[in-house]
């Protein structure tokens, strides 16, 4: 039986995969792509692989076992993925996954849109949305 764990990190690489390659075979500019960088490490508990495309466009991921106090092992995820948008600004998640699940963060430019939840929300924003 595989972990539940495993099975989410399975899916998410899975969904990531999907969404680069459909980005890949939506475009006709696409046609004029060149890899600029690419690298492939695995080992017996753990990899690192990544890639970036002349458009900008990049994704990085590792990971490696991790062993809990209790003595269960688990597999840490981190990595991103970006690409350029028309108007020059890259966009940017940056994550990892772990016992305690997926972690991203979004990056427009060089600033992170609120990775650490906004720092003050006005009490009536807050009830309103709460209800």
């Amino acid at each position: 039986m595989v972990h539940p764990f495993l099975m989410v990190v399975i899916v998410t690489l899975f969904v990531v995969s999907l969404i680069q390659a459909a980005a890949l075979a939506g475009n006709e500019a696409d046609s004029q792509l060149k890899v600029v960088t690419e690298s492939n490490n695995h080992a017996t508990d753990e990899f690192n692989w990544s890639y970036q495309l002349s458009d900008g466009r990049e994704v990085r991921s590792n990971a490696y076992k991790k062993t809990l106090p209790d003595g269960r092992e688990v597999l840490v995820i981190n990595g991103l993925y970006s690409f350029v948008a028309p108007n020059g600004v890259k966009y940017t998640v940056s994550y990892y996954s772990d016992e305690d699940g997926y972690h991203p963060t979004v990056i427009v430019g060089d600033e992170p849109l609120f990775p650490e939840g906004p720092q003050h929300i006005d009490p009536k924003v807050l009830a309103s949305l709460i209800g």
